[in-house]
């Protein structure tokens, strides 16, 4: 019974059985190491403390360091379980649009494990020197940056050979219609935009909660009370407006989106003031360049979801909510009977059974 269970949790076909056990290897992997470089984090934490690093404001900027580079190592762990139901997600839908995605995001992930081998062993603060001692965490960072451009090879390969193996079950699902197929294509295209919302824009609220924003500061309430909310009204609007086809919201959306690019010019140039810039009480002394990233990742999100969200406005009531419904239903149906055949193909069986002819079909009582 339970090889039966499992037998059907798995993917068909030798490419996505692969792909996901590459995944899941690959991200037990990075999982292991950025928990050992927490372990690595907290020992030259303590190891400073009782060196000869005893003055007050250098213990603090020690403090900030660490909280920074712990950040950072425990949002490497959520991507990774990010990745783990993107993957499994695409493979289970059949969507090349998010096999594609993900190895973008395995792209950013890798940007980032350069970055901060970069901030720790080449150009480091005078806080992040207590790293530059620390062979095991240099070889740690080594490892990491190596297995992240290992994995992001063996994606593009898997990703590839899964693209042509699943490429065309979309003609299977809503046929022949090729309007409905680059209808269906911007629809995936938002959809996976959406979800990289999700992670992104939840990253960088982390890190600006986390590392940034103090309590007597007046943007932090700012923060709490309006950024942190209209995120979460705009993401979940954009979903509720795809789902039900509904215009006028969309536009809203999309309006919304394009006006809070100005919020992260603005960001960029406030975490670029040269008033700041590595001066005594720099907020972004070790978070800078992860930050800009963050920054930059979100603001191209958020052009590319308005754009996209455009181009889904003018297939509305094309039939693709139709279409996709039905698409849900049959795979119900197959599901429940445990079988790949469309419903059309079952009735055609169940004719020739009964001997009846294709023109009986409809008069069946």
């Amino acid at each position: 019974m339970a090889r039966r269970y499992i037998a059907r949790l798995l993917p068909k076909g030798t490419v996505p059985r692969v792909y996901i056990f590459c995944t899941l290897v690959q991200a037990i992997a990075f999982i292991i190491a950025e928990s050992y470089a927490l372990y690595l984090i907290k020992m030259s934490h303590q190891s400073t403390l009782k060196s000869q690093w005893q003055v007050p404001d250098i213990q603090s900027a020690v403090s900030a360091s660490v909280t920074t580079y712990v950040v950072y190592s425990a949002l490497f762990i959520m991507a990774q379980c990010y990745i783990i139901f993107l993957c499994g997600e695409a493979v289970a839908t059949q969507n090349t649009i998010q096999v594609i995605v993900v190895v973008l995001f395995y792209f950013v992930c890798l940007a980032n494990s350069v970055t901060r081998y970069i901030s720790m062993f080449v150009w480091p603060s005078l806080a992040a020197h207590m790293f530059t001692r620390d062979n095991n965490m240099f070889l740690l960072q080594v490892t990491v940056v190596a297995m992240y451009c290992i994995a992001l090879l063996a994606l593009v390969v898997l990703s590839y050979k899964l693209k042509k193996d699943v490429g065309w079950s979309v003609f299977k699902r809503l046929g022949a219609d090729i309007s409905l197929h680059r209808a269906f294509m911007w629809h995936q295209c938002l959809v996976m935009i959406l979800k990289m919302d999700v992670y992104f824009v939840g990253s960088y609220l982390i890190q600006m909660t986390a590392l940034i924003l103090k309590a007597d500061d007046i943007e932090t309430w700012l923060q709490i009370t309006v950024f942190i909310p209209f995120c979460i009204v705009v993401i979940v609007g954009a979903f509720y407006a795809l789902a039900g086809e509904r215009r006028r919201l969309m536009i809203v959306i999309a309006t919304c989106l394009f006006l809070s690019i100005g919020y992260f010019i603005f960001k960029i140039a406030r975490v670029c003031d040269p008033d700041i810039l590595n001066k005594p009480g720099d907020p972004y002394a070790d978070s800078r360049p992860f930050f800009m990233i963050t920054i930059v990742v979100c603001m191209l999100l958020v052009i590319a979801t308005g754009a996209i969200s455009i181009m889904s406005i003018h297939n509305f009531g094309s039939g693709l909510k139709e279409a996709i419904a039905y698409d849900r239903l049959r795979a119900k149906h197959r599901k429940m009977y445990a079988t790949d055949k469309t419903m059309s193909d079952e009735s055609a069986q169940l004719m020739d059974e009964q001997g009846l002819s294709p023109r009986d079909r409809f008069a069946l009582d």
